[in-house]
């Protein structure tokens, strides 16, 4: 094996380390998410709806089951779940005693308010669009989350 990588060139074994190394980071950045995710409520076309700590609105999957996420892989992608690595805090108009946590299968916490676990979508490029809301993406619909706890269920 060690004559083998000798006579690989040099160029091919720096684009292996590249691929590794981007590919690691990409696993870490999954797996180590940033400080606790501090949710807010703001108004949106649909009404007063959660917001996660970028600004951008948050949603839930028709498709999870309580607490439970059934959205990875290409799923979360496009839905990348709104992670934390601390107690969720409460922002203007969130009711701390919905805020929460539930556990995906990698071992990331991800944000849960009134027991749904909360995604982002990659199609809202700037705070406070709301491109995602009704979608039928994955099997069930993405809703805009309101400050009830509710999915936001028109538009």
């Amino acid at each position: 094996m060690k004559d083998r990588l000798r006579t690989m060139r040099p160029g091919l074994l720096a684009m292996v380390a590249v691929v590794a190394a981007v590919t690691g980071l990409a696993a870490s950045a999954q797996a180590a998410p940033g400080a606790a995710a501090r949710l807010s409520v703001r108004s949106t076309e649909y009404g007063k709806a959660i917001f996660g700590p970028s600004g951008k609105v948050v949603y839930v999957f028709g498709a999870d089951r309580g607490s439970t996420s059934r959205c990875y892989g290409v799923c979360a992608t496009a839905w990348p779940p709104l992670l934390t690595s601390a107690k969720p805090l409460a922002g203007t108009g969130v009711q701390a005693k919905l805020l929460g946590t539930t556990k995906r299968k990698d071992g990331t916490l991800q944000v849960t308010y009134n027991g749904h676990p909360l995604y982002r979508y990659a199609g809202d490029s700037k705070p406070g669009d709301t491109t995602g809301q009704g979608l039928k993406q994955f099997g069930a619909e993405w809703y805009v989350l309101a400050a009830s706890g509710d999915k936001i269920d028109n538009g």
